[in-house]
């Protein structure tokens, strides 16, 4: 398991949104990862945002929207 970036795939409510760049833990073998909390919260927070446009499909780059 090292530190690296992911895209993080999200599908719901007839949404998909992509977030590039997510920091992560992932795993080298088999590419699971894992989201440190404050990450996780980051991103529940980012897609309350997100949700609020129409638009079925939105891509977001994570280091762009947290900052």
């Amino acid at each position: 398991m090292n530190k690296g970036t992911i895209n993080h795939v999200l599908d719901f409510d007839n949404h998909i949104i992509i977030i590039k760049n997510v920091p992560a833990i992932v795993c080298e073998q088999c590419g699971e990862y894992f989201l440190e909390h404050k990450i996780a919260l980051r991103i529940e927070s980012l897609v309350d945002t997100v949700n609020k446009n129409h638009a079925e499909i939105f891509v977001v780059n994570y280091d762009e929207m947290v900052a």
